[in-house]
């Protein structure tokens, strides 16, 4: 090579090897760094207006998380969905398209069992159905619920009206063809039978009905000591209203269905709710959640809104056990918890994957000066 060549070639190269290091430095100095890991993806499934606080309760959980450091080192999205319109159409969408490691949700036994059958990843339901964990097919089990199932709960209200209120004859008025609403009055008509009770009329509605003059009109002929109506808002409070406006002076009683802060928001006036009674979804609170939800969304923690706290707190614990996002390990690392305490406390998981709670019963709330308040807490086997 000829030497002037040569010396221009290595200086050429010095000049670059310079300002390499120049470069790397002025990196060091601002603090530049590698890629950030990618988010921790998890769906949320719920509905638009009611059963929302199932999504604070989720995104409480999730700020807690990403501030101690994330899930496997990654900060965790969460991916919304309205509950509405195709549920199997929103369940794809997360899974295939979001790549979500897990759904929480969805709040409706109806639509949660429309997810069992095509889902492969784990599903933290915010739904009560007893059913609901049987509809996938094996090995194909991902669905999990976080609350007491309505089942359970239905038992609870049978042996409160009979042992606590003393009553002896019921009515039940339930929306047609949903999966939660018929599970509930199989189960209530089943254990109220056996404490000596006695059904003496049963009547269903459609979805968005409005007017109930023909069930309520059966229901007044009828006389029952207590109607159950094993449904949601806004069609329960409506119910309730007319039927005090006909003249029908049983007492009131509800599903965990009306553990929702919109059942108080549809009527102008809720005279027609006082001294009603109905069974809540979740358990005691712990102070540290209360206070955490409180300070975070300026208002105390209503309905379902510790079951996505604990839901979402369930799956970090089991991805983070397991070290993966493996949808069968998830699975059944959230399986293997055991003394989870949370906004609840749950000491594990039966073989349907329900909760096994710790607590001494399930609560049943009475509505008093428009406001739900603790009346008593019944247990299960009462």
């Amino acid at each position: 090579m000829n030497p002037k060549i040569f010396r221009l070639t290595l200086c050429i190269l010095l000049v670059l090897s310079v300002a390499y290091l120049s470069a790397q430095e002025r990196t060091g100095d601002v603090g530049i760094t590698e890629e950030p890991m990618p988010t921790l993806k998890v769906g949320l499934m719920h509905p638009l207006l009611n059963y929302a606080t199932f999504g604070d309760g989720a995104r409480l959980a999730v700020a807690e998380i990403n501030k101690a450091g994330g899930v496997l080192g990654r900060q965790v999205e969460l991916i919304y969905k309205v509950e509405i319109g195709s549920i199997t159409d929103s369940t794809r969408e997360l899974a295939e398209e979001e790549n979500v490691v897990a759904i929480l949700g969805p709040m409706f036994s109806s639509n949660a069992v429309k997810v069992g059958p095509i889902i492969n990843i784990p599903v933290i339901v915010g739904a009560t159905g007893a059913d609901v964990t049987s509809t996938g097919n094996d090995p194909r089990d991902f669905l999990f619920l976080v609350a007491n199932s309505n089942a359970l709960q239905a038992k609870v209200m049978a042996g409160f009206v009979v042992n606590d209120l003393g009553k002896k004859t019921a009515a039940m008025v339930w929306q047609n063809g949903d999966v939660y609403s018929k599970g509930f009055v199989n189960t209530f008509d089943a254990n109220f039978k056996e404490l000596g009770g006695r059904i003496v009329a049963s009547q269903t509605y459609e979805q968005a009905d409005m007017m109930f003059d023909a069930q309520l009109a059966i229901i007044k002929e009828a006389s029952p000591d207590v109607l159950l109506l094993a449904s949601f808002p806004p069609e329960s409070p409506m119910i309730m209203e007319q039927a005090r406006e006909m003249g029908i002076k049983s007492t009131f009683i509800g599903s965990d269905g009306w553990d929702d802060s919109l059942m108080l928001e549809i009527l102008e006036n809720n005279a027609a709710l006082e001294n009603s009674y109905y069974c809540s979804i979740s358990d005691e609170l712990t102070a540290d959640f209360a206070d955490a939800y409180e300070a975070m969304f300026k208002n105390q923690p209503i309905g379902i809104a510790p079951l996505g706290y604990d839901a979402m707190r369930l799956l970090a614990i089991a991805i983070e056990s397991v070290q993966s996002t493996d949808p069968v390990m998830i699975r059944d690392a959230v399986a293997a918890i055991t003394d989870y305490q949370g906004a609840t406390a749950i000491s594990g998981f039966d073989g349907n994957r329900h909760p096994i709670k710790p607590a001494a019963g399930i609560r049943v709330l009475k509505i008093v000066d428009g406001q739900p308040q603790q009346h008593t807490v019944v247990k299960a086997g009462q």
